[in-house]
């Protein structure tokens, strides 16, 4: 008895180990099936990469329509084209709110010219990408190296981050009177010296004014009208404005402040601590762009880490690609107070309204 319950284990620790091994195979064998796999898929990615790298050499030429710092958009398109000598760039630049207006026109029209976008969205705009066909639905191969927030759709990527910020000039304002919160705008010590970008024309300033309403500071749009608030064209006409001393302060989305910083302009600022808007601008490819191959090469070529790095110079603006040295001067929106997003705040009614409002009370039509 002994002797067989001795080789009933005997057997079953021999089972046991086949089962083990059989076990061990197929593990094996399925971690070498994926790594084949993985290899495959890796190399077809790359095939089809260089398909299109291929493709966008021969359509020879990618158009930009942007609302990127005019100063700096020069650089930024030929850097690329050191990346890519065989595609010529061309480009056309508008504030965000008449850029995607321009666009939904000619998408509309079946007048398709531009092969990449890069702005600052609005409700308008995500609602022609969300379910207009305005964007083609792809993947660059960067987008590994981002955070999956930035990702909308596979249709948007966010490429860089704009905040609402106040300025003003050092060489004629005395640090003690430097404004401080969002209110100071409309001291009356500054009547007739403060310089804003219109809300018509910008969807940050769009954003601003909701966030203004948000913590309390309602008839925002009177209280700039009476205190003769004086309108520039754009970001970088307020921030021209001020250093000329055409204005002392102002209030502007941070675009042209790190450029002018590097460059030595005496200009103060800061991000009030009751909070501020901020607007992501993101890259798209139309879905109908003539040049479909080349405006993804330039998109994915915006994501990588030199793109991103020759954007962040040239617009200022913090890049949203992990690992990127961060801008010189001004601070990651991590470390500001009270971040909101302005398409968060503000909904198309909201913007329409807001508009509406401050074209009545300051008699534009």
């Amino acid at each position: 008895m002994t002797a067989f319950i001795g080789q009933a284990q005997r057997l079953e620790a021999n089972v046991g180990e086949r089962g083990i091994l059989r076990r061990t195979i197929g593990l094996i064998s399925s971690s070498i099936l994926a790594s084949v796999l993985a290899t495959s898929a890796f190399a077809q990615a790359g095939a089809d990469w260089k398909a299109v790298e291929d493709a966008a050499k021969k359509e020879g030429t990618v158009s930009l329509y942007h609302n990127l710092r005019p100063s700096g958009i020069e650089k930024l398109l030929s850097e690329f084209r050191k990346t890519y000598p065989g595609i010529k760039t061309e480009q056309m630049r508008l504030g965000s709110s008449p850029l995607i207006e321009r666009f939904a026109t000619e998408f509309t029209a079946g007048r398709n010219l531009a092969d990449v976008v890069i702005t600052f969205p609005d409700e308008t705009m995500l609602k022609g990408v969300d379910t207009g066909g305005w964007a083609l639905e792809w993947t660059p191969p960067e987008l590994a190296a981002f955070k999956p927030e930035i990702n909308r759709g596979n249709k948007m990527f966010a490429v860089h981050t704009s905040r609402n910020v106040i300025i003003w000039n050092k060489q004629r304002v005395k640090p003690a009177d430097a404004p401080k919160e969002w209110t100071d705008l409309w001291d009356p010590k500054w009547k007739g010296k403060v310089a804003m970008d219109p809300p018509w024309r910008s969807i940050a300033v769009q954003g601003l004014i909701a966030h203004w309403s948000n913590i309390g500071l309602n008839d925002s749009a009177q209280k700039l009208k009476a205190n003769d608030v004086r309108f520039f064209e754009g970001s970088a006409g307020v921030f021209q404005a001020v250093l000329r001393g055409d204005a002392l302060v102002g209030t502007l989305a941070d675009l042209p402040l790190e450029p002018g910083l590097v460059d030595g302009a005496p200009i103060g600022f800061v991000y009030p601590k009751s909070g501020t808007a901020i607007n992501d601008g993101y890259v798209m490819v139309p879905a109908k762009a003539p040049h479909l191959n080349a405006g993804k090469l330039f998109a994915n070529w915006v994501m990588s880490a030199p793109g991103q790095a020759v954007l962040q110079e040239i617009g200022g603006l913090p890049g949203t690609r992990p690992g990127i040295t961060p801008p010189k001067f001004v601070p990651a929106t991590s470390s500001l107070s009270n971040v909101v997003d302005s398409l968060v705040i503000s909904s198309t009614a909201q913007q329409a309204q807001s508009i509406n409002v401050w074209r009545e009370v300051f008699g534009i039509r």
